[in-house]
């Protein structure tokens, strides 16, 4: 067999002559893939269906896969979907966990409120059994022996304050002889012990930091528990600010804020002795054979053998491909069979093949958006795949409706595993464009010449290209969807007009937990990818949990790297730790203290980062929107003049402009209007302030969504505002070249010489067809506002008919964090205070 390199190389010719013809449109392509919120492209999966899913299991006697979606179960073959065969589950899935009974008769599932919920197998249907709660049951008490069967004794329960912790279960695996299920469980850093007889909560075997799957030795006699987060810190890391928390557990991080370990236990089920051995960050799915075992280091993108005898990790192996070394690979899940692993990677969209005699890889096989699961076939020929994503938010657009971010295909790809490995390996290289040419890469501009020094980066909140640009005849937009046209965004509209209008710009993440993650770190983890919809652990757009953190690091990590200065407005900045005093009752109070001059609230803000905290603004949040967007201009603005003026401009800023998020119609803020109108001006101010300094002749603004999921789009739910400025950018210039939260990244590093991250970054051109060689020093005037600012929703007393049921729903909803509402009802209430009577465009799922 020819070298992974040689096969890879082989196909770079076909490549170079693909990739100069222009990019598609995200989503479905004229040759059968599909474009995906990545820029990457995938093959579609064999099977099909409105959803997420997150977990599958291949039944023990028959062809039947059960497949977990995000809150629901349904059944499936190789031919598709049984028909009428899902089944709701009791709350959303959690981060992993789908088995079946040996008897092939039940069925468990892991849930994100901290339960597992049984099915029972009929025929082709599954019927819900119920629950089976993971707390501790009344009367229960600690102390009987290991398996005692006394289902109310409870052996070594766990302290009350873990106790009351949703345990937020994921992997399981069960006994062969079916009495014993076993649960790894993120928050409670426990294995659980489930009697399946009397469906009790028996034991509980502590682990170390966010176990993430379980699976028995051969013999059964040792749990072998994959942990996440690795092992805990040391008194001496407590005290050194080398940790970091995530939901309640504290982990190892390196200087970056980035989780730094990862570990396995093998625990001794008779005496419940434990032992911890280090493999690589983010260590998730298993697989054992005989004395070994297997698993999956997410972010190291390597596979550690474990000699189970010896209790010690054996090997290292590494997926590599060509000279690339770059994370990214994201390895998350295993299967076994003869001499062959099979790795499910995240980040390639496939499944790696793993040579165990020589521990090399021998070749990939594609599979569709960011596979998850991974079951064999009995006859050794088939592997199933899920992948969480699918084919992308395709599910309305492919049938010709607007779409949201959310509307999700799942997939399962049925792979043949005896068809031509090299033909396949080849194909993934083309579908990830392993092989983009340096042209392409690094484009001969001024830009990426040197002639940039300063870039800042703003970073909005929650909106689509057609909400906000669709009434622009110069691009390709629905006027139809377009709530928010010139009349409420101005600036947005003339510097579209006066720059570069981007019309096939999108955002790589669905919603706030993943958009800041993509924006500034151009990847969403494992970690991330996983606990999309639930969050049973924590919602990290503001930086606080260490767990949700690309090992590739954040962009302001790589300017640091290479001595750029960084300066930080609001981004990564923890909603619990921002203090507003006096805080104030609404928004209006907050708004007048800043009109009238007085400035008598004071806001601290804190960042969880430790990469970032010595570099951020004192006073500048995200989120609570108790402050509008003209405060948080002022204090940029303020702070940009005084740097300017001192020649200290930084290489790299970032400033976070959200209200455009708006609240609703909650009566305690403005009108969705006037928040957008007051997001539109802070903007517009900003570009002037900077365009009117004498750093401007060698600047760049970077403006984009962090995601797109408040409202609908007739191409794709992440096709968004997009704005690049500079003197550098064409005047009047359309450019439909296809960009992603991740070639902003590209042109940030090109512009200041940083090296990638990831491997997303490193193949990602940069911004390229908008960039001008001879400067345009020309600057930006703020365009007034046409909305009243501070234009208040009325109080309910004052509502009728559909305003009325709009505002009441708005304060049922939590708008504690910025995406603790629900986005189904926002976007509605949003788009009927927008739109008035007329329907909103896109239905659910």
């Amino acid at each position: 067999m020819r070298t992974l390199t040689a096969l890879l190389l082989s196909g770079a010719l076909l490549l170079l002559a693909a990739e100069r013809a222009p990019m598609d449109h995200m989503g479905p392509q004229s040759d059968g893939t599909f474009i995906v919120a990545t820029g990457q492209r995938i093959e579609p999966g064999t099977i099909h269906f409105a959803g997420r899913p997150i977990d599958l299991a291949l039944h023990p006697t028959r062809d039947l896969l059960a497949i977990l979606d995000q809150g629901s179960v349904l059944l499936a073959t190789r031919a598709g979907v049984v028909a009428g065969s899902e089944v709701k589950t009791l709350k959303g899935a959690s981060y992993r966990g789908c088995v079946w009974h040996p008897d092939g008769n039940r069925l468990f599932v892991s849930l994100t409120n901290g339960q597992l919920q049984e099915f029972r197998l009929e025929g082709d249907r599954l019927v819900s059994v119920g629950p089976i709660d993971l707390k501790r049951a009344a009367g229960a008490v600690g102390g009987g022996p290991s398996g005692s069967a006394n289902p109310t004794e409870l052996e070594h329960a766990l302290p009350a304050e873990v106790e009351k912790r949703n345990p937020v279960p994921g992997g399981m695996c069960i006994t062969r002889d079916g009495t014993r299920l076993f649960v790894a469980c993120a928050s409670r850093g426990a294995v659980v012990e489930v009697d399946l007889t009397s469906r009790k909560r028996v034991a509980d075997y502590p682990t170390q930091n966010v176990p993430f799957e379980v699976r028995l030795s051969e013999d059964e006699r040792t749990l072998i528990v994959s942990n996440w987060a690795g092992r805990e810190a040391t008194k001496e890391e407590r005290e050194e600010d080398e940790t970091a928390d995530s939901d309640g557990a504290t982990v190892v991080v390196d200087p970056r804020g980035v989780v730094s370990t990862g570990t396995v236990s093998l625990i001794d089920r008779a005496t419940r002795s434990r032992t911890d051995l280090l493999v690589g960050r983010h260590p998730a799915g298993l697989a054992v054979r005989g004395h070994q075992a297997f698993v999956a280091n997410a972010g190291d993108d390597s596979v550690s053998e474990i000699d189970l005898g010896r209790k010690r990790v054996a090997r290292t192996m590494r997926l590599r491909w060509g000279k690339q070394r770059l994370f990214g690979s994201m390895p998350n899940v295993l299967a076994l069979k003869g001499g062959t692993l099979y790795t499910c990677n995240g980040g390639d969209n496939a499944v790696c093949e793993m040579d165990l005699r020589t521990g090399k890889v021998r070749g990939f096989r594609p599979a569709g958006f960011y596979p998850v699961g991974i079951c064999l076939a009995r006859d050794g020929r088939t592997a199933y795949v899920v992948n969480t994503k699918g084919n992308g938010s395709v599910q309305n657009t492919t049938q010709g409706k607007p779409g949201n971010a959310h509307n999700f295909q799942g997939t399962v790809s049925v792979i043949d595993l005896t068809a031509d490995l090299d033909a396949a390996t080849r194909r993934v290289a083309e579908l990830n464009y392993w092989h983009r040419s340096r042209q392409v890469l690094r484009p001969k501009l001024a830009v990426y010449g040197g002639a940039i020094k300063h870039v800042l980066y703003i970073i909005k909140e929650n909106r689509t290209y057609d909400e906000v640009f669709g009434d622009m005849p110069q691009g390709n937009g629905d006027k139809s969807l377009c709530g928010l046209p010139e009349e409420v965004t101005p600036n947005h509209h003339a510097l579209a007009r006066q720059f570069t209008l981007f019309d096939n710009a999108y955002v790589s993440g669905t919603n706030s937990a993943e958009g800041h993650q993509w924006a500034t770190e151009g990847l969403g983890n494992d970690y991330i990818e996983r606990f999309y919809g639930g969050y049973a652990r924590s919602y990290p757009y503001d930086g606080t949990d260490a767990m949700a953190y690309s090992s590739g690091g954040f962009i302001w990590d790589a300017a640091l790297k290479k001595g750029r200065t960084v300066r930080n407005y609001g981004e990564f900045c923890s909603d619990q730790e921002a203090k507003l005093v006096p805080n104030p009752r609404n928004w209006m109070v907050a708004w007048w203290d800043r009109q009238s001059g007085k400035n008598s609230i004071k806001v601290t803000a804190y960042s969880r980062v430790q990469g970032l905290r010595a570099y951020t603004h004192p006073s500048v949040t995200c989120w609570p929107l108790l402050t509008s967007d003209q405060w948080r201009a002022d204090q940029f603005i303020e702070d940009y003049q005084r740097l300017s003026r001192d020649d200290k401009v930084p290489n790299l800023m970032l400033l976070t402009l959200p209200s455009d998020h708006t609240e609703g119609t909650n009566p305690k803020y403005p009108k969705p209007k006037s928040m957008v109108a007051d997001n539109d001006l802070a903007l517009g101010r900003v570009v002037d302030a900077v365009s009117h300094s004498p750093q401007w002749k060698d600047t760049c603004i970077f403006v984009m969504e962090d995601d797109a999921q408040a409202g609908p789009d007739h191409v794709d739910g992440h096709r968004t505002v997009c704005l690049a400025l500079s003197p550098y950018v064409r005047r009047g210039f359309v450019d439909s070249s296809l960009y992603t939260q991740i070639s902003i990244l590209r042109s940030i590093e090109l512009m200041l010489g940083l090296d990638p991250m990831t491997r997303f970054d490193a193949l990602c051109p940069p911004f390229a067809a908008c960039f001008q060689e001879t400067p345009d020093l020309t600057p930006y005037t703020t365009v007034q506002n046409r909305v009243k600012l501070g234009d208040m929703n009325p109080p309910l007393r004052a509502l009728r008919g559909d305003d009325l049921f709009y505002a009441k729903k708005t304060l049922e909803l939590d708008f504690s964090g910025v995406d603790t509402a629900d986005w189904y009802w926002l976007n509605r209430i949003v788009w009927h205070s927008l739109h008035g009577g007329k329907p909103y465009p896109v239905r659910r799922g």
